[in-house]
């Protein structure tokens, strides 16, 4: 089987003590007699894997996907927005300017799933991504059937794209809403508005990628030649 392992990584510091295998995700100790024994993972209450690792007298705990992350950060795929700006993980603030001239506020990149089980932390199943990305490929809120469509007090249904790390030139955050008669219009409308104002933002380029990595998790994967590891 195919091995290939770094000192794991975490919050930017490197710690020889553990090793992390790139095609796996196991985590190893070198403390063990017995190398190839892999430290046993837990869960949390958010259903991620975590470990527990210790070092001297002192120890801390770090979620499996974020170590993979930060130890493996060249290797891993990366959304359309971390691709184009080139960001890093960490949260950090990045006022950066869309190629529509819009103002897009970067606060986090963070590791995600692309299969959304958060139990599956294999390579293929992990990207880095923002924020604003994150929450744009995420499904309806808990206890909602449909995504941005609520219906109003006049019995018709209304469709809300908000996106407030998006301003215009004036400061103004990204705004946009159209009422529909009926549910099924409404949750149709919503995505001919979502092609339309990622196009509007993002424009001809960015724009498409952006509904794709929605719709379909289309994301950037590293090239062949970065994958030969050393």
């Amino acid at each position: 089987m195919k091995t290939f392992r770094r000192p794991i990584v975490y919050q930017g510091v490197t710690y020889p003590e553990y090793k992390m295998d790139f095609y796996t995700s196991n985590v190893y100790g070198r403390m063990y007699k017995d190398k190839d024994r892999a430290l046993k993972p837990s869960c949390n209450r958010e259903h991620y894997l975590k470990y527990c690792f210790c070092i001297g007298y002192s120890q801390f705990t770090a979620e499996q996907h974020r170590l993979f992350a930060e130890t493996f950060p060249d290797l891993i795929s990366k959304s359309p927005l971390v691709s184009h700006y080139g960001l890093q993980i960490g949260n950090d603030r990045h006022e950066l300017k869309t190629p529509m001239g819009f103002t897009f506020i970067c606060n986090l990149v963070c590791p995600d799933h692309i299969d959304n089980n958060r139990s599956n932390n294999h390579h293929t199943n992990l990207m880095l991504v923002t924020q604003s990305e994150n929450m744009l490929k995420c499904g309806p809120y808990k206890g909602k059937k449909y995504k941005s469509v609520r219906k109003t007090p006049e019995n018709t249904y209304r469709v809300d794209i908000r996106w407030p790390n998006i301003l215009d030139k004036n400061g103004k955050e990204f705004y946009i809403s159209k009422n529909f008669k009926i549910q099924e219009e409404a949750v149709s409308g919503y995505n001919t508005m979502l092609e339309e104002v990622l196009l509007t933002v993002w424009g001809s380029d960015l724009g498409p990628k952006m509904y794709d990595f929605a719709y379909k998790n289309v994301i950037e994967t590293p090239v062949q030649e970065q994958l030969i590891l050393r």
